[in-house]
């Protein structure tokens, strides 16, 4: 299963930590061209995880462990009057 995470919103540099404002201000001072470069370069550095594999038995034990969809109306039906 891959989750993503939702990136945080956007801050203006005064916002950021002190230790960032430089960096951020020089990024902003760059030629939108080499800004993309120099993002695309330290993108490429950035560890990705690495995806795990489970065996068929591991999914099959975990059957009806989690429902999506279906009928709300059902299901609430089923829940509260048995």
């Amino acid at each position: 299963m891959v989750f993503s995470v939702t990136p945080p919103k956007a801050a203006s540099i005064s916002q950021l930590p002190e230790r960032l404002a430089p960096l951020a201000r020089q990024l902003a001072e760059l030629d939108p061209t080499d800004r993309d470069l120099l993002i695309r370069a330290v993108q490429t550095q950035i560890p990705r995880r690495k995806l795990r594999g489970v065996s068929w038995e591991q999914l099959e034990k975990l059957k009806g462990a989690v429902s999506l969809g279906g009928n709300a109306v059902e299901d609430c039906k089923a829940l509260y009057d048995g």
